[in-house]
């Protein structure tokens, strides 16, 4: 479903667009510049270096405080859209009346909700879909060659949404999982794209609340570089999901519903 006239999905790592935006607003910064101590060769030396910034942003539903979300700014509108959505609050762009973000001190962005309460999602039947296996072996590359902040900075996690041919369809970075999947996730939502996706993948480790958030978004495959928690594998198999993890050059574990991969 497209998204409405007020909301739309941000590219990459680029500012949201919001409704109090000041004549100047201070840059955007994903990494910052630090002086370390590196021990090397027996000896400690002074080294440049970069890291990932983090920093609170506090969230607002209808006039409710909802929750403060430590993440990599950039994305914000993504964010908050994935966020809310993965709570089932959200179903589609049109259920977001209104978003204003704020920059000035504490970063802030306040929602006004169609509906109030979370939504009774009905959840359609998982799709019938096979995967060649070595797909995920292209997909592994395509991955890691947008990990543009991670080799900076050695601490962010990624999340990338694929359609059944191996098509990018969204990704997301932070210093945040929970935040990564839900950026990725957020902006196929405001895109109208998010029925496309058939794989998600995660550079972290799969754990329950990321394969809710799949099975919530009716994302069939769920990948990632680490291995799956025995409460994600548990509800993987109850759900119809097929959990693969510890991909590698020319091999992956799969979790449950192997059925998919032909």
């Amino acid at each position: 479903m497209a998204p409405t006239s007020h909301l739309r999905a941000v590219s990459g790592q680029a500012e949201p667009r919001r409704t109090d935006r000041p004549a100047e607003v201070r840059p955007l910064q994903l990494a910052c510049p630090v002086t370390i101590q590196r021990y090397s060769d027996g000896k400690l030396s002074f080294k440049d270096d970069q890291i990932a910034e983090e920093a609170d942003i506090r969230l607002t539903v209808n006039g409710q405080a909802e929750a403060v979300l430590a993440r990599t700014p950039g994305d914000d509108l993504n964010l908050v859209a994935g966020y809310l959505f993965s709570l089932s609050r959200v179903m589609c762009p049109e259920d977001i009346l209104n978003i204003a973000f704020s920059y000035h001190g504490p970063s802030r962005v306040d929602v006004v909700l169609k509906t109030p309460v979370a939504v009774r999602r009905i959840y359609p039947s998982p799709r019938p879909v096979h995967i060649a296996p070595e797909l995920l072996f292209e997909l592994k590359a395509l991955f890691e060659q947008r990990q543009s902040l991670f080799k900076n900075t050695g601490s962010t996690h990624a999340a990338a949404l694929f359609s059944v041919e191996g098509e990018l369809i969204s990704y997301g970075e932070d210093v945040g999982r929970h935040n990564a999947f839900d950026k990725a996730v957020g902006r196929a939502l405001l895109e109208g794209t998010l029925e496309s996706v058939t794989i998600a993948m995660l550079s972290s480790r799969l754990a329950l609340e990321l394969a809710t958030k799949a099975t919530t978004a009716n994302i069939p495959v769920l990948c990632g570089f680490s291995a799956a928690t025995s409460s994600a594998i548990t509800y993987a198999e109850r759900n119809n999901l097929s959990l693969v993890g510890r991909i590698r050059g020319n091999s992956f574990n799969v979790y449950a519903n192997g059925w998919r991969f032909r």
